[in-house]
């Protein structure tokens, strides 16, 4: 009972790595890049592309996949390449820290569409321009014929 466990368990991870190995594959062909064997930028930038779209968990489940289908094939492991090994801890704090950030901008600061224009160009008190800067090319003027 505990073996069939033990097999039926292993065969559910078996098939993780396998899908975890296709998906990086298929990310490589579509990019014409080499998956087997993988460059380590290639392994970091498919981990960093996995970002938004996954867990760190999930992200480091593929890399393992993707280290075993190269070990398999005597092949050098890229995820132990520093490259990879940095990105991985950068995914990883950034999912640490992700419910901390402090938002880019307030509600406040955005103007409602239905609200109209500003009160200061209501009243006919237009705001203010910036200040002119000097011109990067020269401004075209037309010549008149006979001016």
């Amino acid at each position: 009972m505990v073996a069939s466990l033990w097999q039926k368990e292993e065969q559910v991870r078996r098939r993780a790595l396998d899908k975890g190995w296709r998906e990086f594959a298929g990310w490589c062909e579509r990019r014409r890049l080499s998956a087997l064997p993988a460059h380590p930028w290639t392994v970091a930038a498919y981990a960093r592309w996995c970002e938004p779209r996954q867990r760190f968990e999930a992200i480091a489940e593929r890399l393992k996949a993707i280290a075993r289908v190269h070990v398999l094939k005597g092949m050098k492991a890229p995820d132990r390449h520093p490259t990879v090994k940095r990105t991985l801890r950068l995914i990883e704090r950034r999912g640490r820290n992700k419910g901390r950030r402090a938002a880019l901008f307030r509600e406040a600061d955005f103007i409602a569409p239905d609200k109209g224009p500003p009160a200061a160009a209501v009243n006919g008190n237009h705001p203010r321009r910036p200040a002119r800067s000097m011109r990067a090319k020269p401004k075209l003027v037309a010549r008149r014929p006979g001016g």
